[in-house]
């Protein structure tokens, strides 16, 4: 079996260890495996082919994943129960999240009893707190929220959350440098779209941009779940091109191709960090990095070991992000929707052939074999899906491309000179009032969907969807080998 098979296999087998044990099935793996090997070695039995006892060796790989996630999983101090009195000081080790009357900040603790554990505080908006600062906390550990709250805590490895308690700022600037400028020029240039540009429209850029949703209204962000266009303000592969692609470019003016290379992987790992490290664009720089090495190594890359590596690289950073994380299934599932769906889906039908005007119909085809992919997601974890999404995404999947590439441009300038910036927000602006306006337009219809989504459901569905791209890719690599038979089965004009 060729080496790219081999790790893609045992790479998955690994994966499938890992949803086991988050599942809870434990010794089940085991039965689970030695049926796989067995199925697998009567099968080379029966074929005579090798990588079926390659197969069968490789799904060893899934007890290795299941002891991978019951080792990171093993708590290391016991929870506090609801209502302890708690006193301590800790580091902020996150970027605060800025909430509409409310802050939320990750705490390590750096004396007491949980030393070295992390606690979510919820605090007043005013003061604020950043990255870095030593804070002396006092107050009771909150009563337990709810499942999915818990299930947050538990994959943020969040030992308590605790809510107002009496907080004493005892010091400040103590964590990373790098991490510490990065936030601070995320802040400034959020800065600078907030003076270049009406509260919402600037709220929006930001989101585009850099992720940050602090500025967001809550009617403008029940329009966008009305609207579902959610999803272009979490990072993707849109922001990391636009990034590579400037980055390499630049460099490649001074240095050469593996120094500029080295340099543009540098800066997407700055903006990971600086955006949060959320699990849409932690998956699209993975990959985007894997695709630099492997285009400067002058070797063809195969998109399916390239997501594999990417899934895999974030598992092992964190396991509990293959269950608990919806942003990471809905990343990868709309990526294997545009990547595997969407050619299926162009093929099948004749309408999508075209791009249309504009590209309305790429857009159509683009966004609705993203959403297909994350139906069940949506259904299981928010009980709604908006059908609107497919024609408001059509319309503003157009102007989002110029938007964000003039967003960065004005942010950019405006750290050399505000008025360099104040410039380039003229010309961003009319395209955010127009999506800002299709976004509430869309929104204030009220046209959502709601229904409940078991796991059986989503399972049979996936089947069905995989199937539909299985028969389309056969019959046409049926075409190709045999055009004759392809085009004596073509009706009569």
């Amino acid at each position: 079996m060729p080496a790219y098979n081999v790790f893609f296999y045992g790479a998955l087998f690994f994966l499938t260890g890992v949803l086991g044990a988050s599942v809870a099935l434990h010794s089940s793996i085991l039965i689970i495996v030695a049926a796989c090997a067995a199925v697998f070695l009567f099968v080379w039995r029966s074929k005579k082919e090798k990588r079926f006892v390659w197969l069968a060796g490789l799904s060893l790989f899934t007890v290795a994943g299941a002891m991978y996630y019951t080792g990171f999983t093993a708590k290391r101090f016991s929870e506090p129960a609801s209502g302890t009195q708690i006193k301590f000081s800790g580091t902020v080790v996150e970027n605060p999240e800025i909430k509409d009357a409310s802050q939320a900040i990750v705490l390590k603790a750096i004396n007491g009893e949980y030393k070295g554990a992390r606690f979510l505080l919820t605090t007043d908006r005013s003061p604020a707190y950043h990255y870095g600062d030593v804070l002396e906390i006092s107050g009771s550990i909150g009563a337990p929220i709810s499942d999915p709250f818990d299930a947050y805590l538990a994959k943020e490895r969040i030992v308590a959350a605790i809510r107002f308690p009496a907080i004493t700022r005892a010091g400040e600037h103590k964590g990373s440098a790098i991490r510490e400028y990065l936030f601070s020029f995320r802040e400034r240039v959020l800065a600078s779209f907030n003076s270049f540009l009406p509260q919402e429209q600037a709220a929006f850029l930001g989101g585009l941009t850099l992720g940050d949703k602090t500025g967001f209204s809550k009617e403008f962000t029940a329009a966008m779940q009305g609207s579902g266009t959610t999803h272009l303000v979490a990072l993707s592969g849109y922001n990391i091109t636009i990034i590579v692609l400037a980055a390499m470019s630049l460099f490649l003016l001074f240095f050469g191709r593996k120094a500029a290379l080295l340099l543009t992987a540098l800066v997407i790992v700055g903006f990971v960090v600086m955006t949060g490290v959320e699990a849409s664009v932690v998956r699209a720089a993975i990959m985007g990095v894997l695709i630099l090495i492997a285009k400067e190594e002058g070797r063809v890359f195969d998109v399916r070991n390239v997501v594999v590596c990417a899934g895999l690289i974030m598992v092992l950073l964190n396991p509990r992000i293959l269950v608990f994380d919806v942003g990471f299934e809905l990343s990868f599932l709309a990526f294997f929707g545009i990547v595997y769906l969407e050619p299926a889906l162009q093929r099948a039908v004749v309408f999508f052939r075209k791009e249309g005007a504009l590209s309305w119909r790429k857009n159509l085809l683009t966004t609705s074999a993203a959403q297909i992919m994350v139906l069940p997601v949506l259904f299981g974890s928010f009980g709604s899906f908006s059908p609107l999404s497919l024609l408001s995404n059509m319309l503003i999947l157009e102007c989002v491309p110029i938007t964000m590439a003039l967003g960065f441009a004005a942010g950019a300038l405006a750290s050399i000179s505000y008025y360099a910036g104040l410039a380039a927000s003229w010309f961003v602006a009319p395209l955010l009032y127009f999506e800002t306006g299709l976004i509430k337009f869309f929104g204030n219809l009220g046209a959502v969907l709601q229904a409940p989504m078991h796991w059986s459901v989503a399972v049979v569905y996936y089947i069905g969807v995989g199937y539909f791209i299985w028969r389309i890719n056969r019959n046409e690599s049926n075409e190709d080998k045999y055009p004759e038979n392809a085009k004596s089965q073509m009706p009569n004009q």
